[in-house]
């Protein structure tokens, strides 16, 4: 016998399991807002995190878990898979991260003098 409630919230994968999670791929970010006359509000109105993720309905089996309730579609799990850099440039973005990082301790170690 088949659970009625299957027929109302499919997994978009499989199409059999009831769907109970959501992909939560990023597809499109969104920061539209740039000027402010009022730097204070420029500042958070830009520091807000806005995108738009995929939302297919996925089962748990079909759902990928890359995170603590971050879970992807198998589409967007292979699109995440190649996003990973490259080793050859992987030094680069390790040696920005810590210039970044140096700065910013430079930063609020000043601010508090």
């Amino acid at each position: 016998m088949n659970d009625p409630r299957i027929f109302e919230n499919p997994c978009a994968i499989c199409k059999v399991r009831v769907a109970e999670k959501l992909c939560d791929y990023v597809i499109r970010y969104d920061n539209s807002i740039i000027f402010y006359r009022n730097l204070q509000r420029f500042i958070r109105e830009n520091s807000r995190c806005r995108h738009e993720t995929c939302d297919l309905p996925l089962c748990n089996k079909c759902a990928i878990e890359i995170g603590v309730n971050v879970d992807f579609c198998p589409h967007h799990y292979k699109l995440h898979l190649q996003s990973e850099l490259p080793e050859r440039l992987k030094k680069y973005q390790l040696k920005q991260k810590a210039k970044q990082a140096a700065e910013e301790w430079e930063r609020v170690n000043s601010s508090d003098k």
